[in-house]
């Protein structure tokens, strides 16, 4: 399972957002959904998913890995742009599903249900703001290894 894919798994289980159970859209990723439906299909609070600038090789010989960026959205929406507490409330309850979503991907990498690597150290986290879609919250720039898998070159080359 890809990083991607562990994300809406948990959107849809997350007690402020379950995608799925009313029946509308809180979740997007840059691989599925274009990200010009934002505000005609987002419900908010809302997660939203993008791959970053690109990876590099890391690991060591023999073990090598994929080292993924991923940008991890958690907004809400605020109507009007000057309700400063209202605002204010947004920021908080971002942040504190996004400590919910980081920490259950923490102990779920050291519990072995997901195979990727990952370290609470390297993350990045600002706070955002959309004043166009009346949208606030919070960016995790997230940066996972992947174990590398070597392909069979000999039959891709002539």
């Amino acid at each position: 399972m890809n990083l991607i894919d562990y994300i809406e798994h948990l959107a849809e289980r997350h007690v402020d957002i379950r995608d799925k159970a009313d029946g509308h859209i809180h979740f997007l990723s840059s691989e599925r959904v274009r990200h010009t439906s934002i505000d005609s299909v987002l419900r908010y609070p809302a997660v939203i998913v993008d791959r970053g600038g690109g990876f590099d090789y890391g690991g060591s010989p023999g073990q090598y890995t994929k080292v993924r960026e991923y940008l991890l959205f958690i907004v809400d929406h605020v109507a009007d742009t000057s309700d400063y507490a209202g605002i204010d409330r947004a920021l908080s309850r971002c942040e504190s599903i996004l400590d919910s979503f980081l920490n259950r991907l923490v102990d779920d990498r050291r519990r072995r249900l997901l195979r990727l690597s990952f370290s609470l150290e390297q993350v990045e986290v600002e706070y955002v703001a959309n004043h166009d879609n009346q949208q606030y919250g919070v960016m995790a720039a997230l940066q996972v290894e992947e174990p590398y898998k070597p392909i069979n070159c000999k039959e891709l080359f002539t």
